[in-house]
């Protein structure tokens, strides 16, 4: 259950309002706020909740498919999301974390440019799915920064199929990764499926993605919903659109509201789903970005599954693509890769693809 409470309701009194509502030992209640707009979290058996009769509050929201805060007719999710850059302030941070190096500011006179997913234009990101080696990442980052990407993806985590896949570098990359961010310049986005490293991950990262396989650890998503960084969520590949909305949920109940939503292969077998995106279109106003490399598994493919997944709608799309696929590791991701030349050609060619859909749209 939510309890919404009246506009500019002071922050102790909300602390109040859930003290009191979660006075029973089995219920556990919290304020947020969302969209300019306050809100107490209960957790537990809502006929144990104590309510108070307080001025404060405005209405009670029911929960019961559990994500009410990311629906449209919640007026609570954001319609666009903006991936970087990080402030200035946190990119000069000299401290070091409690479980990795301190983010290394940009290269002198390079901005670090930023894009707005559910915008306008199509967003996208390019990179190597797992960060390898450092110097190949960097010049990647430039080569795919050179086309118009908006972000940089190269993960630092990955939950692999296979246990003979190379996992990530984890929290040891920490330094590489910022090092790349620093000399590209761009936004970047990687992965992390260990709670206890996303605090020190946040402070370099511009996003934080989740695999799909990790919508159900909780603690994770709690951790990222307590962080002050844009949260991608991977569908999982039996997820239903409500277990992957209900984990959205989970990231706004403590307290961030800007998540994206990215679609890619689903079912059994794998199938690009390219159907969810129209799907969340009548559910939710979160962005919704496509991944056409995973979802279809062959770097011959990515081209038409992106202008499929633009033609259904999709705010953006996330790529696999590196300049030097052959000194990937094996077994790996090189099959995926999309060669970074011929990004630019790509987006143009989804752009109109998305424009041509639109303008062809039969009113619901």
């Amino acid at each position: 259950m939510l309890i919404e409470l009246r506009p500019g309701t002071p922050a102790e009194v909300a602390e109040e309002v859930a003290a009191l509502t979660g006075a029973h030992e089995d219920v556990t209640a919290w304020p947020i706020n969302l969209a300019g707009r306050v809100f107490v979290v209960v957790s537990g058996d809502e006929s144990l909740a104590r309510v108070p009769a307080s001025p404060a509050v405005l209405a009670r929201r029911p929960t019961p498919d559990g994500h009410w805060l990311v629906r449209r007719d919640s007026g609570v999710a954001p319609r666009e999301v903006t991936i970087g850059p990080l402030p200035r302030s946190e990119l000069s941070r000299s401290e070091p974390s409690r479980s990795g190096p301190p983010a290394v500011p940009p290269a002198s006179g390079q901005a670090v440019d930023g894009g707005v997913v559910g915008g306008p234009r199509l967003w996208w990101a390019a990179g190597p799915c797992a960060l390898e080696s450092a110097e190949d990442a960097v010049e990647t980052a430039l080569a795919v920064k050179a086309r118009g990407a908006h972000a940089l993806r190269a993960g630092l985590s990955k939950t692999r199929s296979s246990p003979y896949h190379f996992p990530g570098k984890g929290g040891r990359g920490l330094k590489a990764l910022a090092e790349v961010r620093r000399a590209a310049a761009i936004p970047v986005i990687t992965e992390v499926c260990d709670p206890r490293e996303v605090e020190a991950v946040a402070e370099v990262a511009d996003c934080l993605q989740v695999d799909g396989r990790q919508l159900d650890n909780r603690p994770l998503l709690a951790e990222l919903g307590a962080q002050p960084r844009p949260v991608l969520l991977m569908r999982g590949p039996r997820a239903s659109l409500d277990d992957w909305l209900r984990a959205a949920e989970f990231v706004f109940t403590r307290g961030n509201g800007a998540v994206v939503l990215c679609a890619g292969a689903w079912g059994t077998p794998p199938q690009p789903g390219f159907g969810a995106i129209a799907a969340l279109r009548a559910r939710t106003d979160l962005p919704v970005v496509f991944d056409p490399s995973h979802s279809t598994g062959s770097a011959s493919l990515v081209a038409p599954a992106s202008l499929a997944a633009s033609a259904y709608g999709a705010d953006g799309l996330l790529i696999e693509s590196c300049l030097k696929p052959g000194r990937m590791y094996r077994p790996g991701d090189a099959a995926h890769m999309f060669p970074p030349e011929s990004l630019a050609d790509l987006v143009a060619a989804c752009e109109r693809a998305r424009d041509s859909a639109r303008s062809l749209a039969v009113p619901r």
